[in-house]
This record gives structure tokens, sequence and C-alpha cells, in this order.
């Protein structure tokens, strides 16, 4: 059974590879055998990125970095082509790009909106539908989609209202992706975490702020990006074969009550 799991000869697209939650996912999955091609637009990060990776004792895969902007559909397009032409093909897309921006509603900038949903949104459709491309042809993949429990219900945090409408565009996108691609042996799911405790987050986030998160979570804490290593390896296995148009939520129960 533990061969369910292995992603041996498997290649994996990890988008905003050099975050918090994308490097962690892209370990998990270098773990489990798959070749990993980092994604972004900040190659130098990415590139020390790979190589702290590849330096890992339970890596014996090949990790690269690529540059590539995943809301500007022509960087995307060109960055399809030199993955597949330096590591052979693409078998998982991992969508971990995203961002928050917090204000209140009635003082949204504009400028600020659009950039939450450029790269929530936007990004996550031109990956979806480029990557996608190379799944087509060959009738297989794996597409795994960081949604977040924000896209299902409300935050009783100020200011998220961009981010829980952005989160709800990626939910609903994987499910229709989902319908649309099955029949084509595309798998395509969500991930849906709540808090999870970043580099970023952890210099970002006044405690006072931290105590009101902690305090919405069942489970008494926020969670660690390492902790959805799990969910992602899962959903890029043979092990969901038969799973897709899903969110997992991986929140320490807060989506267990309103």
């Amino acid at each position: 059974m533990a061969d369910l799991f292995r992603l041996d000869g498997k290649v994996a697209v990890v988008v905003g590879g050099g975050g918090g939650i994308g490097k962690a996912l892209a370990l998990g999955l270098a773990r489990q055998g798959a070749d990993v091609a980092l994604a972004s637009r900040n190659l130098q990060k990415l590139e020390g990125v790979a190589k702290e990776l590849q330096a890992d004792s339970e890596v014996a895969t090949k990790v690269r970095a690529f540059q590539m902007d995943s809301t500007d559909e022509a960087s995307v397009a060109a960055a399809v082509k030199e993955i597949v032409a330096a590591m052979g093909t693409v078998d998982i897309l991992v969508n971990s790009q995203g961002q928050n921006i917090k204000r209140p509603f009635e003082n949204f900038p504009l400028a600020d909106w659009e950039t939450l949903f450029d790269n929530n949104v936007r990004g996550v459709m031109l990956c979806c539908r480029e990557f996608g491309k190379v799944m087509l042809e060959k009738k297989s993949g794996k597409i795994i989609n960081l949604s977040s429990v924000a896209g299902d219900r409300g935050v009783p945090l100020a200011g998220n209202v961009g981010y829980c409408g952005s989160k709800a565009a990626v939910s609903n996108i994987t499910r229709m992706l989902a319908y649309e691609w099955a029949k084509h042996g595309i798998n395509v799911n969500a991930i849906g975490p709540s808090v999870i405790f970043t580099p970023m987050m952890k210099n970002a986030l006044p405690p006072e702020i931290l105590a009101g998160a902690t305090a919405l979570h069942p489970i008494g804490r926020v969670a660690e990006p390492e902790e959805l290593i799990g969910t992602c390896v899962y959903l890029a296995s043979a092990a969901s074969d038969y799973m897709t148009g899903q969110i997992v939520y991986v929140d320490g129960g807060r989506s267990c009550y309103a």
C-alpha cells in the first residue's frame, strides 16, 4: 500500500515554489520521488530553494527553478515550453501562489483589489489552462490548487472581503474544471487551509491578531506549512485517482462551525 503514495517518474510543477507553503509542498513531492520544477517571478530566490531541497537527505530527484509570472499569459506559456523541454512532461501541477491584501471594504482601492485577484485567481486560471494542455494531450494529470477555508465561509477578522472572494473563485474554478476535464483523465482538487504560520506570517502578524486567529481553531493552534504535505501528496498520487472536484479542508477544525 505504501507504493500508492509514491510519485516516482512523475514531474511536478509547483507555482509559487519560493514561498513558505510552496517550498514545503515541493519538498514533500520530491521526497516521494517526483522531479520538481519550481516556478515564480523571483528566479534568484527559487534557485536558492532548489539547491536547499536538492541537498535534502531524502531527495534523490531533480529540483529545478524556472522564472515565470503566473499573471502574465505569455510568461506562463513560455514557462510551460521551457519546463517540458527540460523535464520531459508535466504530471502534477500545484498552484500555491497567492497573497492577501487586507483593507476595510469601504476604502478598498481598486488597484489593490485587481492585484489580489490577479495573483489569486488570474494566475491559477492561466496555469491550469496552459499546463493543463500538456495533461490534455496525454490524457492524465493531477492539478492541486491552494484555496482556503475562507473560500467557503466568512472570516471573523476584518479586511478579508477581497481575500474571501478570490478564494471562493479558486474553489469553484477547481470544481468546474474537475467536471470539464474528468473525461480526459485529469483530476482537479484543492487544499483549503486556514491560517498557515509561514515565515512571512510570523513576521507580519501582531501577537494579538495571532491570538485571535488561534482561537478560531478547535485544535488550539495555527498550522505549519509542512502540515499540508500529506494532503498534497495524497492528491498528487494514485491514492486519489477516484477523487476530483473536492476542496480538502486542512484547517484545524475551523470549518466545523460557521
